[in-house]
């Protein structure tokens, strides 16, 4: 556990309008700004499934300036809860005045240790563990800040609602899906599926970086049916790779009902293809 006196230095950042929820085509979105309207911080969390998993990123002048694309850092929901793992976030920029972007990755809500390749299921969160999470601390080398997110109970709330629709434009059964026993599981590697010898000559050659969201459609016999793209950073030559490889190589044992019998239903994931 991290003492309080430990963020001391921090930016506390009160929140600056009331969170925002995106239905997209194929994920579910929550965002809200933090900070002085001239100067703040919007906190962008992303959901691609049902399941505890946030994907987070950060946007504002004020997080700085990165020459390399990526940086090394923490982020902590609280309080009262382990210290989140250090782990690399992509930098970019957004818009005409090319404010920062920090495309942090998928985090649990309760700071679990994410082994690569897990299942999000696993980081599934009781409404009453929301409920007490109230703020976020991000850790940059010596830079803390902490966003006063309020209580993540209704916010979630509304996030699973939108989850639970964009489930039946999949053509699935949300309570089916929510029942099942087993959910798609791949019969190899996902290391197989994707490796270095397929990344792109011309990127590769530039040096050029991308994080590609995926949804592949599993049938009852565990075979891909569809393979779409729920969010790609600014990079086509990456996606339409992305989901041509995973169509041809990805095999799964199929989804498990209730009665146990194999029925449809979705895998997601994502891949960073990174020039070293």
């Amino acid at each position: 556990m991290l003492p309080g006196s430990a963020w001391a230095a921090e930016t506390v950042l009160e929140p600056l309008d009331k969170w925002v929820l995106s239905y997209a085509e194929d994920s579910c979105r929550l965002a809200r700004a933090f900070g002085t309207k001239d100067n703040k911080i919007v906190l962008v969390m992303d959901q691609y499934m049902p399941a505890g998993i946030l994907d987070l990123s950060l946007i504002g002048k004020r997080l700085g300036r990165y020459e390399k694309n990526r940086v090394e850092l923490i982020t902590t929901f609280g309080p009262g809860l382990p210290v989140g793992e250090a782990r690399e976030a992509l930098t970019g920029t957004v818009g005409p005045d090319h404010t920062t972007i920090l495309m942090i990755g998928g985090r649990d809500l309760l700071n679990r240790h994410q082994v690569k390749g897990a299942s999000d299921e696993l980081f599934a969160t009781t409404k009453e563990q929301e409920a007490a999470v109230t703020e976020l601390h991000i850790a940059m080398g010596a830079r803390r800040i902490l966003l006063r997110t309020g209580s993540m109970a209704s916010p979630l709330v509304a996030m699973r609602a939108c989850m639970a629709d964009l489930v039946k434009t999949w053509g699935l059964d949300p309570a089916q899906q929510d029942a099942l026993t087993r959910r798609p599981v791949p019969t190899t590697s996902l290391t197989k599926w994707l490796t270095p010898n397929d990344y792109p000559k011309e990127p590769l050659s530039i040096g050029a970086s991308a994080i590609v969201r995926f949804r592949i459609m599993v049938g009852a016999d565990g075979l891909p049916t569809k393979c779409a793209i729920q969010q790609a950073t600014l990079s086509p030559e990456f996606t339409k790779l992305t989901c041509d490889l995973l169509m041809a190589r990805a095999r799964f044992n199929p989804a498990l009902d209730r009665d146990g019998k194999p029925v449809a239903s979705f895998y997601t994931n994502s891949v960073r293809w990174l020039a070293v």
